[in-house]
């Protein structure tokens, strides 16, 4: 593609080519918005389709917390005929087909032309000037990180709409009735009464030594073949600097990853558990995040969820699974729990709401450790470690309110 071709569909003059309508909407000459819908679909395809790579990336892996419906598989290019059922997959083609991206060129290309205006004033303004090619190579990128964030800003609140759907939907829940792989006896009374009661609970042992072994070895590989990806903007705002990849119970491979076989069954089973023991109406999950954290890697106080409409993403549980040999004190990396936040329940029946967040528990994330807590309620961090460290969380979707008192 010629620098010149994108510079005309994303310049200034261009931009003021629009007529305003009496809507308040702009109405955008035919051919550029012709050239503007092939700059975009270029975009995203050029370099080994690098720019919706990127995208899927962030849909899947973190920038708005967001867990889809349906499977997940962590493979980026040439889906499977298995990913044409994902959600995330499906959303992301939807929103990226030359339609979608008719409707949203004028949006997109009139934001990137501001943005790329401000570049260049600040610049001047600092006695800094970009030649030609520097000026394309800078305006490709504006355009391509304007249309990132607008496509992922639609798809997010597509996905809001079908979890608040979802989470009153009976169809979707966890029935124990129909769990048919086991007993349903995997967690303790204590770490189930700490989940109800404290907003957090863990189980020791929750995978045998020699499974757990298996884990840890087959997330080493994972992090060897080059799989796991940081979640970019959170990386550069300083507020996580983990590795990440999602992965689903069917795109795992039978002979080579026997230990993660085990534990995503084990932990497919907990929703129907909590709802045979505590009736939280959660849904069965089966979308897994492989996380892994470098030396010195960190994951600043955050909460996975929300009861408020543009936070409520459908989380309701969160389980992290760790497989982590010989941890000890002098290693780091604890997940720091915060005490449970009163829920908009609890204060309706007069519970007070803390000034600020307290510390509750330091967990080391030791080998066979599974850690339940309120994905809505508890407040948590990841401690700078000192070595590398692994974890595998699956997040349990479900409507506020039942059990949540």
């Amino acid at each position: 593609m010629q620098g010149g071709f994108l510079e005309k569909a994303i310049s200034k003059e261009a931009s003021e080519r629009s007529k305003e309508l009496e809507a308040g909407k702009k109405e955008w000459e035919e051919e550029l918005l012709e050239t503007s819908v092939q700059v975009l679909a270029e975009l995203l395809q050029e370099n080994g389709r690098r720019a919706k790579n990127d995208l899927e990336r962030r849909v899947r892996g973190g920038t708005g917390v967001r867990e889809f419906k349906g499977k997940c598989c962590g493979a980026l290019d040439d889906p499977t005929p298995e990913a044409e059922q994902d959600a995330a997959y499906r959303l992301i083609e939807e929103f990226t087909r030359p339609s979608a991206l008719r409707d949203m060129a004028g949006t997109v290309m009139e934001w990137a032309a501001e943005i790329f205006g401000n570049v260049k004033r600040k610049g001047a303004a600092a006695g800094q000037t970009m030649d030609a090619e520097t000026e394309v190579q800078v305006m490709r990128d504006v355009v391509k990180e304007c249309l990132i964030r607008h496509v992922l800003k639609l798809i997010n609140a597509t996905n809001s709409g079908a979890h608040a759907a979802g989470s009153h939907d009976a169809g979707l829940l966890a029935t124990p009735q129909g769990y048919t792989a086991g007993d349903l006896e995997n967690l303790g009374v204590d770490c189930i009464k700490g989940l109800m009661e404290k907003g957090y609970g863990i189980q020791e042992d929750f995978l045998s030594a020699g499974l757990t072994e298996d884990v840890f070895r087959e997330l080493e590989m994972v992090d060897f073949d080059g799989k796991l990806s940081a979640v970019a903007q959170q990386k550069m705002t300083g507020f996580r600097s983990d590795k990440i990849c999602w992965v689903n119970f069917e795109g795992l491979d039978r002979e080579k990853q026997p230990g993660l076989l085990e534990l995503f069954k084990k932990m497919i089973s907990l929703p129907f558990e909590l709802n045979k023991k505590c009736k939280l109406y959660l849904q069965a999950s089966g979308s897994f995040q492989i996380g892994c954290y470098p030396k010195q890697a960190f994951y600043k106080k955050h909460i996975d969820g929300g009861y408020e409409a543009k936070l409520n993403n459908g989380r309701k549980v969160t389980a992290i699974f760790y497989a982590n040999k010989g941890w000890g004190a002098k290693d780091g990396g604890e997940l720091r729990v915060y005490r449970r936040r009163p829920n908009p329940y609890q204060l309706e029946q007069g519970a007070e709401e803390p000034k600020e967040d307290e510390v509750e528990e330091d967990i080391a994330p030791e080998a066979g450790r599974l850690v339940l807590f309120r994905s809505r309620d508890v407040p948590h961090e990841v401690l700078s470690t000192a070595r590398k460290r692994f974890a595998v969380t699956l997040w349990l979707p479900g409507p506020a309110g039942p059990g949540d008192t």
